[in-house]
Parts: structure tokens; C-alpha cells; sequence
């Protein structure tokens, strides 16, 4: 069976992203799972509910488990139990079914989105035109 065409350019797009890229498009991919799972949860639709949900911890632990401890230091250590605890939130909200938790975890996720876009954005600039501090920077290309 052949691929659709929106699975063969999602795959290209994710093969030839960066790094920075691919750390945006799993937090885009994670908080529109999220979304998806409230809206199930409103729904009554817990198979639905529970499949985006899992898919949201799948995502956190894929962040997790790339950490650069050595060269993040303490920006690593922070985001490792801000994962951890967002992980245990999920964990309440699929027990639950409640959207309290889920709420709570795609407005922490966002306000990150936003941040890496900005790290994201200024690691492609020359250094001479940074418009952000140097630790900024090392977050921006600290392996995450």
C-alpha cells in the first residue's frame, strides 16, 4: 500500500528538519493531541480520549529521553521534572477523564513552544544580529 501524499510529505518534512524543527514539531504534535483529547473527553469519547492522551505522554518521554544533561545542565535538569510532572498529569487526566489536567499541561507546553521558537529562531541567526542573551542560545542548540 502506498503512502498518501500528506504521509510521504510528512515524512520528507521530518527527515530534513533540524533539530530545533523537530523539538517545535513535538510540541505542536503534542498539544494539538492534547486539544484533540479534551475535546474527546467533552465528548464522552474515552477510547478516543485515552489514544490522544497516551500519544501526548509518548511525545513527553520522546523530550525527555533526548535531554542533554551534559551540555543543558541545569535548563535539562528543570525540563527532565517539568516532563516528569506533566507525565504525571497526563497520567491523572486519563484516569480521571478530566480536562482540568490537560488544560493545565497544553498552556505549559505552549508558553515552552514559545520560547524554543524564539531560541529556535535567534540559534539561525548570525551571531553578530542576536537579539537574545548567550545562554539563550546555548538552550537553543543544547541537544533537547
Amino acid at each position: 500500500m502506498q503512502p498518501s501524499g500528506y504521509a510521504q510529505y510528512r515524512t520528507i518534512t521530518t527527515q530534513t528538519a533540524s533539530p530545533g524543527d523537530l523539538l517545535l514539531q513535538l510540541y505542536q504534535a503534542a498539544i494539538k493531541n492534547i486539544g484533540q483529547a479534551m475535546t474527546a473527553i467533552t465528548r464522552n469519547d474515552v477510547p478516543v480520549a485515552h489514544a490522544h492522551i497516551m500519544r501526548a505522554q509518548e511525545i513527553l518521554v520522546e523530550l525527555q529521553r533526548t535531554l542533554d544533561h551534559e551540555q543543558g545542565g541545569d535548563i535539562a535538569v528543570r525540563l527532565d521534572a517539568l516532563y516528569t510532572y506533566m507525565r504525571q498529569r497526563l497520567v491523572t487526566a486519563n484516569i480521571e477523564k478530566k480536562t482540568e489536567p490537560l488544560t493545565e499541561i497544553q498552556e505549559l507546553l505552549r508558553q515552552l513552544l514559545a520560547a524554543w521558537q524564539v531560541a529556535v529562531q535567534d540559534a539561525r541567526r548570525p551571531a553578530n544580529q542576536s537579539t537574545i542573551t548567550a545562554d539563550h542560545r546555548s538552550l537553543a542548540q543544547a541537544k533537547v
